[in-house]
Formats: C-alpha cells, sequence, structure tokens
C-alpha cells in the first residue's frame, strides 16, 4: 500500500509525499496528481523519505520524472545504486537526489 499526499509548498511550488510501497500499480494514481495538482505548479518534487520499496516499474517512472525536470527528494540509496547499476536513467548521477545519503565511490 502507497500514500500520496500532494503538499503545496507555495503558489509555483508543489511537493507529493509518498508513504509505503511503491509499485506498478500506485504509478498510474500518482501520474494523475502530477497531471491534476502539478500542471500549475512551476516546480514539482517527489519525496521518497517514507518509501519503503520500489519496484522495477515505479523506479522507470522515477527516471522518466527526472527527465520532465521533477525533483526526487530522500531517494533511498539502494534505489539510487539500481538505477545507476542498470543504466535505467540517462545521466543517472545524483542531479536531482536532493538527499545527502548518495555518495560517490572514491576515486583511485
Amino acid at each position: 500500500m502507497m500514500k500520496i499526499t500532494p503538499v503545496r509548498v507555495d503558489a509555483k511550488s508543489l511537493k507529493v509525499c509518498l508513504c509505503g510501497q511503491f509499485t506498478k500499480e500506485y504509478v498510474p494514481e500518482l501520474e494523475r496528481t502530477l497531471a491534476g495538482e502539478g500542471s500549475e505548479a512551476q516546480t514539482v518534487a517527489l519525496d521518497l523519505a517514507n518509501v519503503t520499496f520500489v519496484d522495477r516499474e515505479a523506479m522507470v517512472f522515477l527516471c522518466s520524472a527526472k527527465s520532465k525536470n521533477i525533483t526526487i527528494e530522500n531517494c533511498p540509496s539502494y534505489v539510487v545504486r539500481w538505477i545507476q547499476q542498470e543504466h535505467l536513467c540517462s545521466g543517472s548521477s545524483s542531479s536531482s537526489n536532493d538527499d545527502s545519503q548518495q555518495t560517490e565511490p572514491a576515486k583511485h
């Protein structure tokens, strides 16, 4: 189960907080939320701080959201690693990942 909570930060910004397991069955609901609530916002962010699980289809959705300039906040580190390992997003660096959990590998 996943809870989707849109929060108007201000007149131009929307944050959508996700809580629970983000699976493919919730992708259409999240898309509807973004199309409705997010259509008027200049900046949109998805907050994954309370997400406990992400399946592959949801991860592909997160990549497409990044490509639409939707910021992904508090992305679990395992999701970041999975995206990087599978090259699911073009340019899948942490550029739109605002949390400080991700660290770059040490360069030798």
